[in-house]
């Protein structure tokens, strides 16, 4: 009786959902996100408590990018060498130790914006080992028939953070200090470590001993640049970093300080973003379109506007509504495309693709930190988001004009073979992981 009652409940729930491991990969990503968005609130409310300027704030930020761009491609190796799940796990334990190191900076008032900018760094390096495992591991996680499935509840997971998180970090700011979000995020770090460290992996990479660095590095490129609508997304996405990250993470803060009503009401934009992904994310776990990338970039179009309102700065309200519609249309693009590339490319070849993927944008995020100061100098706080409007319209045309994208067909496996091997605790079981 209670054994087919716990199987009728995992019927209730989405297929992935019954593969322990994404589970678990799911509630750490989740609960990371949810820190991630609470220090992206407090880190430059608290810059700005210093007395800093929005040219450092973006100069921080500028410092978690640059030994991202630089470390990442040898992140991409290292992930297609070890096992995934370790190279995570020892990323969230080094990012946990820095953002209690921020906490005691901001606490103890005795440091400067140059130690943020080298924590910071620090920060960065462990995160470029970090992002390409993750690209590589979600199918290590997930039978095949239900990667868009599973990519689609992953997009959910900034709503929860950012909405959940975007709540609480604008509260501790106005009501603690961004010292006490900060650690929060500290926290967070822990407790995503610790859902890696029981989860396990199929599919583990063969062993690192005597294999050539920059063969191993060469492969990745080939992989990579042979698929030249990959290489267009790439481009476009550069714009993204040079205006379109920083006029959100840099400029939206400033705005919200100076036209609005601070921390809480660019808290109520953030959760409107999350509540953009939750819709857009359960929206994108059904979509079958036969021209995934065609139907992502047609999406961008309507995340476009979004910084329009921006330069307008309406009613808080208005704003937040603005926001949840540009996070829905987003994260169905993200998953459309994410999937996309998943199965496009070779297992064995994923963290490398996917960092030479990220490499571009990561490379030009410092870049966009550091136009900050000067563009919202020269054009204004306005003037920045209509910088963002138009690199928006710019990478979907770039996109939706390159023959190699508009030719992608999608190809979607049979879900009856994994509804065949389903059990109450796992879909497949997965082998674990070595460490």
């Amino acid at each position: 009786m209670a054994h087919g009652a716990s199987h009728t409940f995992g019927r209730g729930l989405p297929g992935c959902l019954r593969e322990g491991s994404f589970r678990l990969l799911l509630t750490g990503q989740a609960i990371s996100i949810i820190g991630d968005a609470i220090s992206m609130i407090a880190l430059p409310f608290a810059i700005l408590a210093m007395g800093g300027s929005v040219g450092q704030v973006g100069l921080v930020l500028a410092a978690r990018a640059v030994p991202n761009a630089i470390f990442l491609l040898i992140g991409g190796v290292w992930a297609d060498r070890l096992p995934r799940r370790l190279v995570m796990l020892t990323s969230d334990l080094i990012r946990g130790v820095i953002m209690v190191a921020v906490f005691i900076v901001l606490v103890s008032d005795v440091g400067s914006i140059w130690v943020l900018v080298v924590l910071m760094a620090i920060y960065g390096i462990g995160e470029a080992f970090f992002r390409p495992a993750l690209s590589g591991i979600i199918p290590q996680t997930v039978s095949a028939e239900r990667l868009q499935e599973a990519y689609g509840l992953l997009a959910t997971t900034p709503a929860l953070g950012i909405a959940v998180g975007g709540a609480i970090g604008g509260a501790l700011v106005a009501l603690i200090s961004p010292a006490g979000a900060i650690a929060f995020d500290a926290v967070s770090f822990g407790a995503s470590a610790l859902c890696l460290a029981f989860m396990k992996t199929k599919g583990e990479p063969s062993p690192w001993r005597n294999r050539n660095f920059r063969k191993d590095l060469n492969e990745g490129w080939t992989a990579f640049s042979s698929r030249h609508w990959l290489v267009v997304v790439v481009i476009g996405e550069v714009l993204y970093a040079l205006f379109v990250m920083p006029s959100i993470y840099a400029v939206g803060p400033a705005i919200a300080d100076e036209k609005l009503n601070g921390a809480s009401s660019w808290a109520a934009v953030v959760s409107g973003f999350g509540i953009g992904f939750l819709i857009g994310g359960l929206t994108a776990m059904k979509l079958r379109p036969q021209r995934p990338l065609i139907l992502a970039y047609i999406l961008c179009i309507p995340f476009a506007f979004f910084f329009i309102a921006m330069a307008i700065a309406p009613p808080v309200i208005v704003l937040a509504l603005a926001a949840i519609i540009a996070g829905s249309v987003i994260s169905i693009s993200g998953t459309l495309l994410e999937t996309t590339i998943t199965r496009e490319v070779p297992q064995e070849l994923r963290s490398r693709v996917g960092s030479f993927r990220t490499l571009g944008s990561v490379a030009m995020l410092p870049v966009g930190m550091l136009l900050v100061g000067p563009i919202t100098g020269t054009f204004s706080n306005t003037g920045a988001e209509i910088l963002a409007f138009v690199a928006v319209l710019m990478n979907a045309a770039i996109v939706l004009g390159t023959p190699s994208v508009r030719a992608l067909r999608a190809k979607y496996p049979n879900e009856d073979d994994a509804e065949a091997n389903d059990n109450p605790l796992d879909a497949i079981p997965p082998v674990e992981s070595t460490v």
